[in-house]
């Protein structure tokens, strides 16, 4: 609704922007600086009025008219001058001119606003990582709390794996943000492939560590750790007719979820990150 609202006094204000310059040149020659001068301070108002809004925009424009009118009223009584007909133009035109750009700028500046709590709602929303495909830090906690209630549930094996790309800004300084996302997006499908169908993986809000959950032992953790280890060395980037190759080295940390302790997801996460203190 605002934006077609935008739309109509757009073109209200096309329309007499066209009338009024068409005007301007017929307008006889002998007040040509004068009008010229209320030309310009009437796009002076248009643009303040843009920025600021209605009530700087009135008041801007009273402002003119009051100086306006006193500088006629002086050459009417004192110097005994006729008033012709193109000052009444311009004592309706600048009031009119500020009206409809203030109404412009507070419609715009009313569908940016909207667009920003649409942005800030739909984040809220979103799940998936645009980059790697990837399932967020969101998704993880509440994933790894539904796995956490059936461990407990059915004593089924669980492990958190934690995955961080090591020189994350010296790699990033060498290839560019650009090809920095394809970095990050080919480490999370070795990933993918490093796993089993039952595992999930997701990607955490720093976007250089990788979350792992798995199901199983913890010998079966160690065995894809190590494989993991073995699928990722470097990284052969594309750039124009060769290759630059980018080292991976990749710190891993698990926690292995124990009903005993009762841990919850950030003790988990906690704990995984202390056990990649020790990777080397």
């Amino acid at each position: 609704m605002e934006a077609k609202k935008l739309d109509i006094w757009i073109i209200v204000l096309a329309v007499l922007t066209y009338g009024m310059v068409n005007w301007f040149v017929l307008l006889p020659k002998d007040s040509y600086l004068e009008n010229t001068l209320l030309l310009s301070a009437m796009f002076a108002i248009a643009v303040l009025s843009y920025l600021s809004g209605m009530m700087i925009a009135l008041s801007a424009a009273a402002l003119c008219i009051f100086f306006y009118g006193s500088y006629i009223m002086y050459g009417s009584v004192m110097l005994g001058r006729g008033i012709e007909s193109h000052v009444y133009y311009w004592l309706v035109l600048l009031p009119l001119v500020a009206l409809l750009t203030a109404v412009i700028g507070n419609l715009i500046r009313s569908i940016q606003k909207e667009n920003l709590r649409m942005r800030e709602r739909y984040s809220e929303y979103v799940t998936i990582d645009e980059n790697t495909g990837m399932e967020n830090a969101r998704v993880f906690y509440a994933v790894l709390g539904q796995y956490i209630s059936l461990s407990k549930r059915y004593e089924l094996p669980l492990s958190v794996m934690l995955v961080r790309l090591e020189y994350y800004d010296d790699i990033r300084s060498i290839v560019g943000s650009e090809a920095m996302k394809d970095v990050v997006a080919w480490i999370g499908r070795r990933l993918g492939d490093s796993t089993r169908n039952e595992d999930s993986g997701y990607i955490l809000e720093d976007g250089r560590t990788f979350a792992l959950l798995l199901l199983g032992n913890p010998d079966g953790a160690q065995v894809v750790k190590h494989r993991i280890k073995e699928n990722i060395h470097a990284y052969d980037l594309q750039r124009a007719a060769k290759a630059v190759t980018v080292r991976i080295e990749l710190r891993i940390g698990i926690a292995v979820f124990t009903a005993e302790e009762n841990q919850d997801p950030l003790a988990l996460r906690r704990a995984a990150q202390k056990d990649m203190e020790f990777d080397v």
